[in-house]
């Protein structure tokens, strides 16, 4: 989303964000907390209106928080249940929640709340073993690679086009999503749609590959938790990997 549609979702009013922030931590909402030398996942512990400041979890990784600590500025990203939540804060500190080491920052300002949901979605490289396996309608099953995914849905690579015994809108039931290190998810999913599209192999010669499209119509409040944990986690997997490539 483009900086200028982003304006229609901002709120400023102290009340209101306050209200977002205290759903992020009654939900136990999972945040992805991003800098310039790192990334780590928390969650909301307090929301202080009274002191201004906001607790949250420390990361799990014990040089990920000394980086969090040295960063300038951080920013938050959300995505609860028909929404997406986005703001940013200047330094941090660490004190104390219930006599554990926490971090705090300053309620922010200015929050987007994306009631248009748009999810993050993280691509998949192919030689990944994630798959997506279940039984079509005509009782065939399928097991196919996944190619990228998020809250809202799946995508799904076929090294050969198939004819497809499915229609648009038709859901498929108990499929298993199976992200090895990242957990197994027995979910339903709805077919979008399908689209082939010429590509190179590692012979040089040109193939057609097809795409499949679908979406979760429905998840559980604790599916939507471990999903989003394994997407936050796959991401910034892919980009430590980069960082570590972009070193060598």
């Amino acid at each position: 989303m483009s900086e200028k549609n982003k304006e229609q979702f901002i709120k400023r009013n102290k009340l209101g964000i306050l209200s977002v922030l205290r759903d992020l931590k009654k939900n136990n909402t999972l945040i992805m907390i991003n800098h310039a030398r790192g990334q780590f996942i928390s969650r909301i512990l307090e929301v202080d209106s009274d002191s201004n400041q906001m607790l949250f979890d420390l990361g799990g990784v014990e040089y990920e928080n000394k980086l969090a600590l040295e960063a300038q500025s951080l920013n938050f990203i959300a995505e609860p249940a028909g929404a997406k939540v986005e703001f940013s804060c200047g330094r941090i500190t660490e004190t104390l929640f219930e006599s554990l080491p926490t971090f705090s920052c300053e309620i922010p300002a200015e929050l987007y709340f994306i009631q248009r949901r748009e999810y993050f979605r993280v691509n998949i490289p192919l030689h990944a073993a994630y798959t997506c396996q279940g039984k079509f309608d005509d009782e065939n099953n399928f097991d196919l690679k996944l190619k990228d995914i998020s809250l809202g849905g799946l995508g799904l690579h076929v090294d050969h086009p198939m004819s497809l015994p499915i229609e648009r809108g038709a859901t498929i039931h108990n499929v298993t999503i199976d992200m090895i290190e990242f957990g197994s998810f027995v979910l339903d999913i709805e077919f979008i749609s399908a689209f082939e599209r010429p590509t190179i192999n590692n012979k040089g010669e040109t193939v057609l590959q097809q795409r499949l499209s679908f979406k979760f119509p429905h998840l559980s409040a604790t599916q939507e938790r471990d999903l989003q944990r394994a997407i936050f986690e796959l991401e910034k997997m892919q980009h430590e990997k980069a960082r570590r490539f972009q070193e060598d």
